[in-house]
């Protein structure tokens, strides 16, 4: 019962819409100029069934045409969608051992300044106080030179 008021009331509506719709001086000349032209193409193909059995027919081959190309471009989506899947864990492997090997550089570059560090000191003990930067040895030393 419910069922059969909604449709009531949606056709009620839908024919209220129509009539408001045609207090428009505009809407109504383009509703009769379409009335118009739906009903000359429906006179015009009931008399010539071959045009209009031809015109359905491409259309048809239209659709067909337009279904068989949008079937192949989504096969080769799907087929570029499952190579990146396949990629995917190997560039991720890449990605890590890249990591890995700057990890590896910057701790190899870390002992390689700490060794040369130690070697200075080693080396030449005066040297280390003027890379630590003993200001009053230098302010002397240049006082003498002068």
């Amino acid at each position: 019962m419910s069922q059969n008021k909604l449709m009531t009331g949606l056709l009620v509506g839908a024919a209220v819409g129509v009539i408001i719709s045609l207090f428009d001086r505009n809407t109504r000349n383009d509703v009769i100029q379409k009335s118009k032209s739906v009903s000359d193409n429906a006179k015009y193909y009931a008399s010539n069934t071959d045009e209009l059995k031809s015109a359905v027919q491409q259309q048809a081959s239209k659709f067909q045409n337009l279904y068989e190309r949008v079937s192949e471009d989504a096969s080769y989506v799907g087929e570029k969608v499952n190579e990146l899947k396949d990629l995917a864990p190997q560039v991720k492997e890449m990605a890590l051992d890249t990591k890995e090997a700057f990890v590896d550089t910057k701790e190899a570059v870390v002992d390689s300044t700490q060794d040369v560090k130690s070697a200075l000191k080693e080396d030449n003990p005066s040297a280390s106080s003027s890379i630590t930067g003993n200001s009053s040895d230098r302010d002397s030393e240049y006082g003498k030179k002068q």
